[in-house]
């Protein structure tokens, strides 16, 4: 078999299922519905607006309540959820509609009071969609369950904007009003529009942060015992706090009284004898020589820092001498 037939076969298979796929599949339009976008997700009834321009109307909407005192000639929709309009509104409402008016209004949901409809003596009942449409004085008043029909998702549907511009016709009204709720801004409520993702990201990282600093549950470590200080480090910092303050003469004097004590518990007479027997001894005692024992018995009142360290080491040399045995 010649590579030449292999191509032409395939060529073949190729050809045959093109024609067999566009004989069996057609290609035809489909009606997909996506969310409103942009101005439709806060205005309901923009769609209705843009019909009624087109028809040849005008249309605006009142976005709060001084508007609503201010009503031109022409159509006004009113749409549930109204509660802010408080009984003198209600009663100009009323007032603009007989002086030619036309009034287009839902009706509140079930259990909610309705002021407007109780004004007109419209009563309100559980049945299917209906509108009723009455003459007020020069004006209109139509009355529906629900406006949904004029809503920016249904309004495109079969026969909805027919009906909306055959009412619109009820009255020779050249413009639209529609008064229009404005949702409060909410802070919470944009960042889940707009920042969601962020709001997450940010939440378990500041999670993981907690989770990191948290203290680990365990046993309890037991509390260190109080440090114990020995009676030397208290006579260091004793002698510390003296020297800082410039206080050296007391320390001198306990120094060499402390050794002559210890000399004198160690020879009853030493007290009683001569200045000179004294330097004598003392020097015999810790192997000084007389003028270092001399120095030493007459030590006191403000010294150096070089004198202070010879006398208190002289009077370690007694303490030494006497520790050995000394007399």
């Amino acid at each position: 078999m010649s590579r030449r037939f292999v191509a032409y076969a395939l060529l073949a298979l190729v050809a045959a299922g093109v024609v067999w796929f566009f004989k069996t599949f057609e290609r035809i339009p489909v009606t997909e519905r996506v969310p409103p976008s942009g101005e439709a997700r806060l205005r309901d009834f923009l769609a209705a607006e843009r019909f009624a321009e087109r028809m040849g109307m005008r249309s605006r909407e009142l976005r709060s309540l001084p508007e609503l005192d201010a009503l031109r000639p022409g159509v006004l929709l009113m749409p549930n959820r109204r509660q802010a309009i408080d009984t003198d509104r209600v009663l100009r409402l009323l007032a603009w509609v007989q002086a030619g008016g036309h009034l287009i209004a839902e009706a509140e949901l079930p259990g909610v009071n309705d002021p407007l409809l109780e004004a007109l003596q419209v009563t309100r009942a559980q049945v299917a969609e209906k509108l009723v449409s009455f003459p007020r004085g020069r004006g209109m008043v139509s009355v529906a369950p629900s406006l949904n029909f004029a809503r920016n998702e249904s309004i495109g549907a079969e026969g909805n904007a027919e009906r909306f511009w055959q009412l619109l016709q009820l009255t020779p009204a050249q413009e639209v009003q529609v008064f229009f709720r404005p949702q409060r801004l909410s802070l919470g409520r944009f960042l889940v529009q707009h920042a969601l993702a962020a709001i997450i990201s940010a939440g378990l990282l500041l999670a993981l942060w907690l989770w990191r600093i948290a203290p680990r549950f365990g046993p309890v470590s037991p509390d260190a015992p109080p440090a114990r200080r020995r009676l030397l480090d208290h006579l260091r910092a004793s002698g510390r706090y003296y020297w800082s303050q410039g206080l050296r003469a007391p320390l001198v004097l306990a120094a060499r009284d402390a050794a002559l004590r210890r000399i004198a518990r160690s020879q009853p007479d030493f007290g009683a004898a001569s200045s000179a027997e004294k330097q004598q001894r003392l020097a015999a005692l810790a192997g000084m020589k007389p003028q270092e024992a001399a120095q030493f018995l007459a030590a006191g009142g403000a010294v150096r820092g070089a004198d202070f360290i010879r006398i208190v080491q002289r009077a370690q040399r007694v303490h030494s001498a006497l520790d050995k045995g000394g007399r």
